[in-house]
């Protein structure tokens, strides 16, 4: 099994490309910039995705020169923009910790006021009990339609 400190060093990270575009936890959305936005299965917080750094591994923001902080800051700020366009959120939480998978990437998290967790954090400190909802088929199908819509049209 690997550890923290393996993951950090690039060792069997598996945010590291080449990824697939879709897998067991999330679908590609679109590749951007220079990072690729996914959409998680988890949607407990509709539309919450997840902005992968894709040039190299990197753990964290001072890793990136000037050059890739600004392409990686703008693809951020593009995001945010259209999942709040698409999702309509009453707030919108942006966090990049790296705890648990030490590559560089921002969850993206919009957040609603009858949403389980409305005025408090997401995740729990025991991740088991971290919640999960699942959309329909449809309705998935639905928000990535409209998420890939949005990012070419703005």
């Amino acid at each position: 099994m690997m550890t923290w400190d393996d993951l950090a060093a690039g060792n069997g990270c598996s945010l590291d490309r080449p990824r697939a575009a879709q897998e067991a936890h999330w679908e590609a959305v679109a590749t951007l910039s220079i990072a690729t936005l996914y959409l998680p299965h988890n949607q407990t917080y509709r539309g919450h995705c997840i902005l992968v750094f894709d040039p190299r591994h990197a753990t964290r923001l001072e890793q990136l020169d000037a050059h890739e902080w600004l392409a990686f800051a703008d693809d951020l700020h593009r995001c945010v923009r259209v999942i709040t366009t698409v999702c309509a959120p009453d707030h919108f939480n942006v966090a990049s910790l790296g705890n648990v998978m030490p590559h560089l990437h921002w969850h993206l998290v919009p957040r609603y006021k009858n949403d389980p967790r409305w005025g408090a954090p997401i995740w729990s400190a025991d991740l088991k009990e971290d919640l999960d909802r699942r959309l329909t088929p449809g309705d998935r199908a639905r928000l990535l339609d409209a998420l890939r819509g949005a990012l070419r049209h703005g």
